[in-house]
């Protein structure tokens, strides 16, 4: 696990800034182990909050499944993400094992290993799937950038961030529903050739696993289905172009990948979730 952003061309980064959403470490420094291991004795940590596991852990452990803390750890995903890129890191690997739950503090991400950073050169930079090859967005198979500057990178978390709601009402990825779709329909994957002459057919099979989803959600959601649906087509929109807020693409102020409807959003549908069980 990197921490390369901890200080940004002699700025505050990561460790000085209120990103409480943002798992972040306590203290660091190296140990001295037995000299027996020669040069290997010095031993870099890291020390954290303790957490009750990752999202999986504790969905585990649920007895029923749990609308209002699932659309509640979306609301603070969504937060946390927001964050990492208001100061200019995109977190690249978003997935469930990298979405902590702390026991007083709620949800927060985690690893930032894969993560880049819009002023500092990463190795990661190098990588058109930096992060889990499972959890990818469509467009990264064929390395194709809407853009030249940083921002095609933070419209990837977006597929990453929406990609969780996959895990909660399927127990899978958005990537992995996609694949399945394609090589029942088209007895292939994602082909690495030609990204826009693949488009239509990677659209045709989100569409048909929006249906599964639809149904797997109104299980659980009842009215509150439709929005939660909506959200997922906005952020998992094989289309990098298209993927957001429609909204925000006439504004000349918001970027694409500005996560603030959404989190709003997501609030509203928890606060309207809880209230069905008080």
């Amino acid at each position: 696990m990197r921490f390369d952003f901890l200080a940004i061309d002699g700025a505050p980064g990561c460790k000085d800034r209120n990103l409480d959403r943002v798992v972040i470490p306590l203290s660091d420094g190296t140990a001295t182990v037995d000299a027996s291991f020669g040069l290997l004795n010095k031993v870099p940590y890291l020390i954290f909050d303790l957490a009750q596991g990752d999202i999986r852990t504790v969905t585990k452990k649920m007895d029923d499944f749990d609308l209002a803390w699932v659309l509640r750890s979306m609301h603070e995903s969504s937060v946390g993400l927001q964050q990492l890129h208001s100061i200019g890191i995109a977190h690249q690997d978003i997935k469930p094992s990298n979405v902590l739950v702390f026991k007083e503090k709620g949800i927060k991400l985690s690893d930032l290993g894969r993560a880049s950073h819009s002023k500092i050169i990463s190795e990661m930079d190098a990588f058109p799937i930096p992060g889990d090859i499972g959890y990818a967005a469509p467009e990264q198979f064929y390395d194709f950038h809407i853009a030249d500057d940083f921002s095609y990178r933070y419209i990837t978390d977006l597929f990453h961030l929406g990609s969780l709601l996959f895990f909660f009402f399927l127990n899978c990825s958005a990537t992995h529903a996609i694949s399945l779709k394609l090589s029942e329909s088209h007895s292939t994957e994602f082909t690495n050739t030609n990204f826009l002459q693949d488009l239509p057919y990677i659209q045709h099979a989100f569409s048909q696993v929006l249906l599964d989803l639809e149904k797997a959600i109104t299980l659980f959601a009842g009215d509150l289905t439709q929005p939660i649906v909506e959200i997922i087509k906005q952020l998992c929109e094989p289309d990098p172009r298209r993927r957001g807020n429609p909204k925000v693409f006439s504004s000349a102020y918001i970027p694409q990948y500005d996560l603030q409807v959404f989190i709003s959003r997501f609030d509203l549908l928890a606060h309207k979730a809880e209230l069905r069980i008080q």
